[in-house]
């Protein structure tokens, strides 16, 4: 069988550290695609010589399963002849034997018991018939003798022939042997290369989703920080407006009035967020519903309401969260917010929400454009 040695391309996966984790934070998809791409081409280009190889497989095997089938019958003619060939032989002998034993009787006897037997005719018819019966007897004897002999030729020659055939189907079934052995082996090539290149995909597409994590993650640490950044910024501020307002005259109200609606501050202080935590991570898995409050499916508002109130009430949306400051001190049990959306912060840059029609409540790390809030 002709092999052919199919070389594949090798890219050398080598990346600096530094430039690794800048590429990978910055954008873990570009950073990771080309190299999955090449390696995944690769490992389909390696499946799909596999596959031919285990097709030529197949076909040897059924050509190796054939020859021994051929073998396997010569080999039961040549027996089969063979025993035909040693009992023609033994008839031969037990003929010849036979007529051995009449010469030597008649030999024995003389002539007298045989001219007894054609005297003893009381007619000529009957002696006629007497002559021909014993003429025919010896005739028949011999006769057998001959085709008996005849026969062991023809057996003798068939058994050669199925001789040659024996040898031919082992010839044949060495060769298809030898072809299946050799398949076998490419088989074996092709499905470690196939193996391994599966696996260099596999750890490349963990190594992406791991940079990923990495990088949402650094992401939300950002908007975390940037949210206590805000808030902080926003008590000063109200400190500032506080202290303004103590040493200025009581008769401003319309000012006062304004500054108060400007924005909602944090309605509490907060307590632990045990029990808001605890009711997100129990609502996990429920799928979302536009406008639903639970206690089956929920939209991003709904899953927050009952978080925070513990119950299936719609106590915000998105809009209304919108209108709280931000904390300086984001604990778990607080408020994620963006325009149009929302989840309850769970700690560590994380949150749970309901996501949007399709998917159910999940945990996932707090989007770019969120403020964390204390309602």
């Amino acid at each position: 069988m002709n092999t052919q040695d199919t070389r594949f391309p090798r890219r050398t996966f080598l990346m600096g550290t530094a430039a690794f984790g800048v590429m990978a934070l910055a954008n873990p998809a570009l950073a990771f695609a080309d190299e999955i791409s090449d390696k995944q081409a690769e490992a389909d280009a390696a499946y799909a010589s596999l596959t031919a190889m285990q097709t030529e497989l197949d076909s040897i095997s059924d050509e190796y399963t054939q020859a021994l089938q051929e073998q396997e019958e010569a080999e039961a003619k040549m027996e089969e002849a063979q025993s035909q060939i040693d009992q023609a032989n033994s008839n031969i002998a037990t003929l010849q034997d036979h007529l051995g034993n009449v010469v030597t009787s008649t030999y024995k006897s003389g002539t007298d018991q045989f001219l007894g037997v054609l005297l003893g005719a009381t007619s000529f018819e009957e002696f006629a018939t007497s002559l021909s019966l014993l003429n025919d007897i010896s005739e028949d004897k011999a006769k057998t003798v001959v085709d008996i002999k005849d026969q062991r030729t023809a057996l003798e020659e068939a058994k050669a022939e199925y001789t040659v055939q024996a040898q031919t189907a082992e010839q044949k079934k060495n060769e298809a042997q030898a072809r299946q052995e050799e398949a076998e082996k490419m088989v074996d090539q092709y499905q470690a290369t196939y193996d391994q290149l599966s696996a260099e995909v596999a750890e490349l597409v963990e190594q992406k989703r791991l940079a990923e994590e990495a990088a949402a993650a650094a992401q939300a640490a950002a908007v975390v920080a940037a949210s206590a950044e805000q808030g902080a910024a926003e008590e000063a501020a109200s400190q500032s407006d506080d202290d303004s307002d103590s040493g200025s005259s009581s008769g401003s109200e319309s000012s006062s009035s304004t500054k108060s609606s400007s924005s909602k501050k944090s309605s509490k202080t907060y307590e632990g967020g045990s029990s808001t935590v605890s009711r997100a991570y129990s609502c996990i898995g429920a799928p979302y519903q536009w406008a639903a409050v639970g206690p089956s499916a929920y939209d991003c508002s709904g899953l927050v309401s009952y978080c925070v109130t513990g119950s299936h009430t719609r106590a915000f949306t998105s809009s209304s969260l919108m209108g709280y400051s931000a904390v300086s001190n984001p604990q778990p049990g607080d408020v994620c917010v963006r325009s149009g959306h929302c989840g309850i912060y769970i700690g560590g840059g994380q949150m749970i929400h309901a996501p949007h029609t399709g998917a159910t409540v999940c945990v996932a790390s707090v989007q770019s454009g969120m403020k964390i809030v204390r309602p």
